[in-house]
């Protein structure tokens, strides 16, 4: 009995020792546990979360209403725009046309460029020479567009270019030419060089005055040259007058005669078999002055250049009438949110109003700007900008939030891996 009992106390006792190993076993994997789960929680806590995404609600759209229907002419091709607004297209095949006259656009950008002139300015004396005079007579003796000029009369830049671009003087186009690169030749090289760097499509100069069918281009190449014709200050002032006086001729009269109707002021006409015109008008919105371009080219009919010139009228008064104020954005719309990870959206909204102009159709786009860090950002401070465009224009407006920016909840930040 006393062996069976020891026997006993003996298995007892190894029984309790295995569930004490047991237990002890057990108690390692849960401090494990536990201890991984503080370590993976201090993780989770300590390492850094992502940044709100900004969910737009206005990123692209169109000024409402029905789009207008530019008034194309019926034959030729054409290009418009209004600067710093918006383009309004092109009509035809862009194909290269013989431009005529409208070529001395380029003459004058090339020159004023060499020889760079401020408002008010008259620049060097340029004298006619005999041979000057000899072209004079030799261009009015083929019924070229001409202004009468004699051997030692002294004419400053600013009388040339207005020799050049009001009566449309072929002789004083090569006169110039000569007068700033030494030839002809090394003129028409400046003008193609530089026809270059503007990208112009087919677009070939073999003369400074356009009386050669080897000067061509098409109505969109020649609406960015208009475009720079107006850039500049000394050359708009130019273009915009009815009339100017001269020492020789007198006083010579403008060929473009649309000058002071319908808001137009300049630009260019050009015709030799057909008619072209490169226009330009002031359009008045808003409190500010907008200028209008409109390129017609290759008119026809029984007077060509008066056909290309009321082509150019109707495109001015239909820019005139076409641009009108936009509200793009009003103060304190809402144009997206924040979707805050875990947690809910913070919308987002314009401090500002914008007011622009344009016309139905043109795009509209708002691109954003966030600040890099979001959270802890009260309600009503500025969190990002805004760049609001209509067509060309482009206005920046402060973003700001409605609600302060919370950190994602502590149980989502916990449970994310």
């Amino acid at each position: 009995m006393a062996r069976r009992d020891r026997w006993s106390s003996g298995a007892r006792g190894g029984r309790y020792g295995r569930r004490r190993s047991r237990g002890r076993r057990v108690g390692r994997v849960l401090l494990v546990v536990v201890v991984v789960v503080v370590v993976l929680g201090a993780v989770q806590l300590l390492r850094g979360v992502p940044q709100p995404s900004y969910d737009a609600m206005l990123s692209t759209a169109t000024v409402p209403g029905r789009t207008p229907s530019v008034p194309w002419p019926s034959q030729g091709e054409a290009a418009a725009e209004i600067v710093g607004v918006g383009n309004l297209g092109t009509y035809g095949s862009q194909s290269p046309q013989v431009i005529a006259s409208v070529t001395k656009m380029m003459t004058a950008l090339v020159l004023i460029h060499d020889h760079p002139l401020s408002l008010g300015e008259q620049g060097p004396s340029i004298t006619i020479t005999p041979q000057d005079y000899q072209i004079y007579l030799a261009d009015k003796a083929a019924n070229d567009s001409v202004m009468a000029v004699a051997p030692g009369e002294q004419l400053s830049e600013y009388q040339a270019l207005e020799a050049l671009l009001i009566p449309s003087a072929d002789n004083m186009a090569t006169v110039l030419a000569i007068w700033d690169a030494g030839s002809v030749k090394a003129f028409v090289a400046k003008m193609n060089a530089e026809a270059k760097k503007l990208g112009l499509t087919d677009t070939h100069y073999a003369d400074p005055s356009g009386l050669s069918a080897g000067t061509y281009s098409n109505a969109i190449s020649q609406l960015k040259v208009a475009r720079l014709v107006m850039d500049n200050p000394v050359l708009a002032g130019i273009v915009a007058q009815p009339q100017a006086t001269l020492p020789v001729a007198g006083v010579v009269y403008n060929v473009n005669g649309e000058v002071t109707h319908h808001g137009i002021i300049g630009v260019k006409t050009g015709s030799i078999l057909t008619g072209n015109f490169a226009m330009a008008c002031a359009i008045h919105v808003a409190g500010r002055t907008y200028t209008g371009l409109g390129v017609v080219l290759d008119q026809g009919g029984v007077a060509p250049l008066e056909t290309a010139l009321h082509a150019g009228e109707r495109l001015a008064v239909f820019e005139e009438q076409l641009l009108r104020p936009v509200t793009v954005v009003r103060e304190g719309q809402e144009l997206g949110a924040l979707a805050v990870p875990g947690g809910a959206q913070v919308p987002v909204v314009a401090s500002r109003g914008v007011t622009l102009v344009g016309w139905p159709g043109l795009l509209v786009s708002v691109s954003v700007r966030l600040d890099h860090h979001l959270y802890g950002v009260r309600a009503g401070s500025v969190i990002g900008t805004a760049t609001v465009s209509l067509g060309e224009q482009r206005v920046e407006v402060p973003l700001r939030v409605v609600a302060t920016v919370q950190r994602p909840p502590l149980l989502w930040r916990l449970t994310q891996l």
